[in-house]
């Protein structure tokens, strides 16, 4: 089963029914029916609940709980300190919730799903988008 680790917006995008790449939706669509594994950072929960808070997405992380409990294939992975200690090289990621992220897919050497600029040039990382 192909496995990959999602950012912030590529699950929001999803959950929310906004325009996606066709590939990207395909890959979540997958994932609902069991053939492939999403892990979720625990800073994508961060994230979600920061910004459904000020209003700025309409994803709440009660929708992300729902979610995990209705598709197995979706893996909450809380934030460890060997994840934090694989996202100290990697310098290239200014943002910490980004660092966090990919370093979450660094941990496991899986790719991540993600349109975020500065992860797409990070060279720690492999992405999909």
């Amino acid at each position: 089963m192909s496995q990959y680790v999602t950012d912030t917006m590529a699950i929001v995008l999803y959950l929310s029914k906004r325009k996606m790449p066709l590939a990207i939706k395909q890959l979540f669509q997958s994932a609902d029916l069991g053939l492939t594994s999403i892990i979720i950072p625990a800073f994508v929960a961060v994230e979600i609940s920061f910004l459904f808070a000020k209003g700025r997405i309409d994803v709440s992380l009660v929708d992300l709980q729902q979610h995990i409990n209705k598709y197995p294939t979706y893996t909450f992975e809380p934030l460890t300190l060997s994840i934090i200690e694989a996202s100290l090289p990697m310098t290239d990621i200014p943002e910490l919730h980004d660092r966090l992220i990919a370093a979450t897919a660094r941990q496991y050497d899986l790719p991540v799903i993600t349109n975020d600029p500065d992860i797409t040039a990070s060279a720690f990382v492999e992405v999909i988008w």
